[in-house]
């Protein structure tokens, strides 16, 4: 499996053909704001079914489980991922920068990083397990 799939016609069909129920893939989205330009990212497990009218995986997000085939998304995105970026905090974690000090704030998004994998870990679970039947 490829790190990154692009909107291209090679990387959508190898998309296709590398997913499988239960695996997650990352969206990098940009955002610009008071302070300058940010990124975030969101997160999307591969369920056990697949769209219709194109045959492609349904993907679900796990920040607030809207579902959409994949091809979908990778045309509207331009760029799918499949290593969770490190360095850029999940759009599912909500906290309030002006609540907190410096180390509380840090604790902060670590225990709601925290959260959020444990999540997207129990939905990946479950559409494994659905597959398996």
């Amino acid at each position: 499996m490829k790190d990154r799939y692009r909107a291209t016609r090679g990387d959508k069909n190898a998309l296709r053909r590398d997913l499988r129920p239960g695996d997650s893939i990352f969206i990098i989205n940009e955002h610009a704001g008071d302070w300058g330009p940010s990124q975030t990212y969101r997160e999307y497990i591969v369920t056990n079914k697949t769209s219709l009218i194109s045959g492609y995986p349904i993907v679900e997000a796990t920040s607030h489980g809207g579902k959409e085939p994949v091809d979908s998304l990778l045309a509207r995105e331009r760029d799918i991922y499949t290593q969770r970026p490190t360095t850029i905090p999940n759009v599912a974690v909500k906290d309030s920068h002006a609540a907190y000090t410096e180390d509380a704030h840090r604790t902060a998004r670590l225990v709601g990083d925290l959260h959020a994998m444990e999540a997207s870990a129990a939905l990946a679970s479950h559409y494994k397990r659905l597959a398996r039947r």
